[in-house]
């Protein structure tokens, strides 16, 4: 995966439970969220919570995070040890 893309702006698309990402070079990128929120594992189930709020509130760090290897999976076990 390209590291150097340039989000320029994002947001969260319901209908398709999909981040939506202008790259800035006349092209976007689709994410899946719920082919991403799959490959993370859960101590809790609820705790999916964690990838919605994310992904409805700040689309691009979202974004920015399932394109890391294990960024989803860093991010919620992160919200777990602050709970």
């Amino acid at each position: 995966m390209n590291n150097n893309l340039n989000f320029r702006f994002g947001m969260y698309e319901p209908a398709t439970d999909s981040i939506i990402v202008n790259t800035g070079e006349n092209s976007i990128l689709v994410i899946p969220c719920k082919e991403c929120n799959s490959s993370v594992i859960f101590d809790d189930l609820t705790d999916i919570v964690y990838l919605y709020w994310l992904a409805e509130e700040t689309p691009l760090l979202y974004a920015k995070l399932a394109l890391k290897e294990s960024g989803l999976q860093d991010y919620v076990d992160a919200m777990n040890w602050f709970s």
